[in-house]
């Protein structure tokens, strides 16, 4: 009998206009190591990344291939427009 991991999570934190259609903070649970890409899949928000879309891990900027593990932090900080 294999051993049952259970999974962990990471926080995707919200900015903007993403906070009003997401929430401000959520927990993702995810079971191995993932892209930046493919949470913002997982969460249907893709066209934001032809929007301008920026992304941290943690604090850092990163690109979209970045990989997320458990206990990481993603923040999704869309453009800022204004005028």
């Amino acid at each position: 009998m294999g051993a049952n991991q259970s999974s962990e999570s990471i926080t995707v934190l919200c900015f903007g206009p993403l906070a009003e259609i997401l929430g401000r903070t959520s927990q993702i649970s995810i079971n191995s190591a993932i892209t930046c890409k493919q949470i913002i899949a997982d969460l249907g928000i893709e066209e934001w990344l032809s929007n301008g879309l920026k992304i941290a891990i943690n604090g850092e900027m990163c690109d979209l291939d970045s990989l997320l593990s458990p206990g990481d932090e993603l923040a999704l900080l869309p453009p800022v427009s204004g005028g």
